[in-house]
């Protein structure tokens, strides 16, 4: 494991156990994470940029092309915004969720590639997921099961990174696999564990992995300007 997976994992842990506290609504899980991205990416641009997050000079706003969005990571050059990272950590009832958070991603990123903004999409997965009943207000409910990841629940992401550029398309895509033991330390899933093809893991350990999200990130920022 290199410096940049440590120092992820580390923000992953803080994030998660800022969720465990103040629970799924509140923004104050994801200061942890937002910041140490904004930090990565700035590291990796020259001082004529600004890396803009929670945590790190706060959120900007863009107008987008169909609605007024607030980004989770920004990055400016003489006031203009050139390149937004979206960033999602599913904690929790993710078999559930999955198509609704694909859904929002491809309008999310047709609302801002539009206006030209250069789009980035960075998700964060368990390989074992709780799923808890509904509950009032930001309480959790009780546990019902757990939900392993499979090809079927990442398919459609494999599917869209393969597919042409068009304007639904992020222009750079990350997907890391964690998970977490009984005492809560997080760690990279082992890939071979899960009911994946091989396809899918070549895919996630290479072309979507931590690194080459940063990278392309990076690059893309670079091209915008």
């Amino acid at each position: 494991m290199n410096k940049l997976e440590k120092e992820f994992l580390k923000a992953i842990i803080e994030a998660f156990e800022a969720y465990n506290e103040f629970g799924a609504r509140s923004n104050k899980k994801l200061i942890p994470i937002h910041s140490w991205i904004a930090k990565t990416v700035k590291n990796k641009l020259n001082a004529n940029f600004k890396v803009y997050a929670l945590g790190n000079g706060g959120e900007k706003k863009l107008d987008g092309k169909y609605y007024p969005k607030r980004l989770d990571v920004t990055v400016t050059k003489e006031d203009k915004i050139l390149a937004t990272i979206s960033f999602k950590f599913v904690t929790a009832n993710y078999d559930q969720n999955s198509n609704n958070y694909f859904e929002q991603l491809l309008g999310e990123t047709a609302n801002i590639r539009r206006v030209n903004v250069g789009f980035a999409h960075l998700l964060v997965l368990r390989a074992h997921t709780p799923y808890f009943d509904k509950n009032k207000g930001n309480l959790r409910g009780k546990q019902k099961k757990t939900d392993v990841l499979n090809e079927h629940l990442l398919s459609k992401y494999i599917k869209l990174f393969l597919d042409q550029d068009f304007p639904h398309k992020p222009e750079v895509l990350g997907i890391i696999v964690i998970d977490f033991d009984s005492a809560d330390n997080c760690h990279f899933a082992d890939l071979n564990e899960l009911d994946l093809s091989d396809k899918t893991k070549k895919i996630l350990n290479s072309e979507l992995s931590l690194e080459k999200f940063i990278d392309r990130f990076v690059a893309l920022c670079q091209l915008k300007s």
